[in-house]
Order: structure tokens, then C-alpha cells, then sequence
């Protein structure tokens, strides 16, 4: 497979990737909570403001966890975060709550920045992450920014009481 650029993938006009702040935690949690993402996400649901709140601090303190949220025209419309792998290298996690910010690229912009960060930053050589095998449009905008089907877990993951199977994936530089 040919090596992508990540560096060439075109920001959506107004949105941008920044490190998370405590300012951003409202937004955060209410998206959760409203089930924007509840079908698609391997979150466990609700997310409270004291689980998130303690999650962004830990992960400052102790640098294990990079948490970034993504931000069109000043509004928060996701989240995304590299943190210790399942396997190797760095595992990736988005989620997109405005649904009118997706089809843009938000998301192709913020995984292929989550990646440049993950290989250029902390030198990690493998990005990985999992998805449901059904979330076409993710899928799409994984290997779109150079992921690569690794395998399939079969009844891995327990949501919305039943068992469901989860695609892992992985970019490798």
C-alpha cells in the first residue's frame, strides 16, 4: 500500500483540533448524554461531568492520554483522543456529535491530525483503533487516511445490551 501524506489532507473551512480545556467539558458531556453519537460510539453512556472532568485532569497531570476537541466555527462538535494501545503503538478514539459536521472531512481532518501527532510527536509507529464493522462512513474516512483492516472481533464489545462485533484497524508508518 502506498504511503500517504497525511500532511495534504485540506482543513474543513472554521474547524480546528485543539487540545481539550475544562471549558470544553459542558459541551462535551451534553453531546454524550444527548446520544448524538450513541449508535456509532464505543463510549460507555452517559458520560457524567465529574467522569469526563477527571479524565481530562488525569490526563493532563500525567500525560498518558492526549485529549483533543474539535472545533467548528468556535462550537464544540467533537472529540478525539490518542491514549495507551489495546495492542501497540498509541490507540486512537472520535467521536463526531454535530451531525451537520459530518460528510465535511471533520473527521478525515481530525484523524489524519491525530496521526501526524501520534507518529511525529511521540514517535509512535503504529496508530490503531476499533469500529463497528457497520459505520461505513468511518470506515471509509479510516483508510481514506491510511488505516488498514486488521481484524474482526467477534462479540468484543457489549453495547446497548447486546454484543457486538468490532473492527480494529491500524496505520503503521
Amino acid at each position: 500500500m502506498a504511503r500517504i501524506d497525511l500532511g495534504s489532507v485540506s482543513r474543513p473551512a472554521g474547524v480546528r483540533v485543539v487540545a481539550r480545556a475544562q471549558s470544553h467539558i459542558p459541551a462535551i458531556a451534553a453531546a454524550f448524554n444527548r446520544g448524538d453519537v450513541a449508535e456509532s460510539t464505543l463510549y460507555h453512556l452517559p458520560r457524567s461531568h465529574v467522569a469526563l472532568s477527571a479524565g481530562y485532569e488525569g490526563g493532563r497531570r500525567h500525560r498518558t492520554i492526549r485529549n483533543f476537541t474539535i472545533l467548528r466555527h468556535k462550537s464544540v462538535v467533537g472529540v478525539c483522543s490518542l491514549f495507551a494501545p489495546a495492542f501497540a503503538g498509541v490507540q486512537l478514539a472520535i467521536a463526531i456529535f454535530d451531525a451537520a459536521s459530518r460528510g465535511l472531512g471533520v473527521g478525515r481532518f481530525a484523524v489524519s491530525t491525530l496521526c501526524d501527532v501520534a507518529f511525529d510527536e511521540l514517535h509512535a509507529g503504529r496508530v490503531e483503533l476499533g469500529t463497528y464493522p457497520d459505520n461505513h462512513a468511518a470506515i471509509r474516512c479510516y483508510e481514506a487516511c491510511g488505516f488498514s483492516r486488521e481484524a474482526l472481533l467477534r462479540s468484543s464489545i457489549y453495547h446497548n445490551g447486546a454484543w457486538r462485533d468490532l473492527l480494529w484497524m491500524a496505520h503503521v508508518r
